[in-house]
């Protein structure tokens, strides 16, 4: 009788433990209970239904996970320490973390000579990371799955733009050193970098570290360099490239009051455009620039080009035949002031030879101004025509008398004072 008095009592309180559960810890659980909680679980103290169902250790990994969660995940999308690790992923949670050690025994044996933190974390260590002690980067914390990876959540302090470039630190820097910065790509901005201006330091356009919301405009940095003094507006680039401020690439041609020819394309921009004026006050005109080139001081009139070329101040290409005495023979190899001395504004030229020629005129005007009735364009001399007694040569002394012979045929004497021979 007495046993079977203990054997009911035992499962009496067998059953109120059952009971219990669904309520609060049992008296029977308080006295099979292994010891104090660790610091992280203190708050559960007396509560053993919380993190445990009774008489069901099996169940245990599964109250484990319901809490911690995000273990939970880790271990489902195989990352972090308990996804990364095998052991971690498979095993029973108290395999590790051993409870009712009292506030003295850390729930978590983590040896820090042993934890590879490049296998065993979803963080790798590099560069000066490597010889970072732990506590430096897990300050506090007991979770260390929470320890944050953002770069400025552990240099806050050691940023030096002050929160204005964002946390991505690793865009420009490496875990080697902080003065070890990265290439920047600035191709992949709206102002991709050319010429001179890959060789420029950061700091040379984004002044005081103003990263966001720099003007592209090129007077926003070259503003005391424009010799223009603004006079030709902000768009630099519509004449200069980046490989050089002297380098011009502004297309003449298309001005179509005057595209460059000749002579004017290897001229400096500045010998037409004084430096304060717009290209588009430059002078279209001829005089507008070669006013003291001008031999005729003026007396031709302002179109130059009428006789000359933008290749040469020579004329080349007046056609003469306009005027009603065409060039021919002797006259195209003429120089025009040996007939012109003056402006033909001023002195109108005959259009007779003896206008020209009168002092060429051996014949002293006896045989009349007609000269072209005997003589030609390609030259003076008149072959087979005898020559005929003009008062010229009666002024000629007489010779003494000589005895009757035949007469000789002559040509004509040749005249220096053009300059032309036959």
């Amino acid at each position: 009788m007495r046993g079977l008095s203990r054997l009911l009592l035992i499962v009496a309180m067998v059953l109120l433990g059952g009971i219990g559960a669904l309520r609060a810890e049992t008296p029977i659980e308080r006295l099979v209970s292994p010891g104090p909680l660790s610091p992280a679980h203190a708050r559960f103290e007396g509560r053993c239904s919380a993190c445990h169902l009774s008489f069901q250790r099996q169940a245990q990994p599964a109250q484990c996970l319901a809490c911690h969660t995000g273990i939970a995940r880790d271990r489902a999308t195989q990352t972090r320490f308990h996804g990364l690790v095998t052991q971690a992923r498979t095993q029973a949670c108290r395999t590790c973390h051993v409870e009712h050690q009292g506030t003295a025994h850390p729930l978590a044996q983590l040896d820090a000579k042993t934890f590879h933190h490049d296998s065993q974390s979803a963080y790798r260590l590099t560069g000066g990371h490597r010889r970072t002690q732990c506590v430096a980067c897990h300050r506090g914390m007991t979770l260390f799955r929470e320890t944050p990876q953002a770069c400025a959540a552990c240099h806050t302090r050691q940023d030096v733009h002050r929160g204005r470039l964002g946390p991505q630190c690793q865009s420009c820097h490496t875990t080697a050193r902080w003065r070890e910065v990265l290439p920047f790509d600035h191709d992949h901005t709206r102002y991709p970098l050319t010429g001179a201006h890959r060789t420029t330091a950061c700091l040379g356009c984004h002044v005081g570290e103003q990263w966001h919301g720099v003007s592209t405009a090129c007077v926003s940095c070259h503003l005391r360099k424009d010799v223009h003094r603004g006079a030709d507006g902000p768009k630099c680039a519509d004449c200069h490239l980046t490989t050089d401020w002297r380098t011009i690439r502004f297309d003449h041609e298309q001005v179509r009051a005057f595209p460059l020819r000749g002579a004017h394309r290897p001229l400096a921009c500045v010998a037409c455009h004084a430096i304060a004026a717009r290209p588009s006050r430059a002078p279209v005109a001829c005089l507008g620039c070669h006013v003291k080139d001008d031999v005729h001081k003026g007396a031709d009139g302002p179109k130059c080009e009428s006789c000359h070329s933008q290749s040469t101040w020579k004329v080349d290409k007046f056609d003469h035949a306009r005027t009603g005495f065409a060039l021919i023979g002797y006259h195209t190899r003429v120089a025009c002031v040996a007939c012109h001395p003056q402006s033909v504004d001023k002195v109108k030229v005959g259009a007779r030879c003896i206008d020209c020629h009168k002092r060429d005129d051996v014949h002293n005007n006896t045989l009349g101004p007609v000269c072209e009735r005997c003589h030609k364009a390609t030259g003076f001399r008149i072959e087979g025509v005898p020559r005929l007694e003009t008062p010229w040569h009666s002024r000629m002394k007489a010779p003494a008398p000589a005895p009757p012979q035949r007469r000789k045929t002559v040509g004509m004497p040749d005249f220096p004072r053009s300059g032309v021979r036959d």
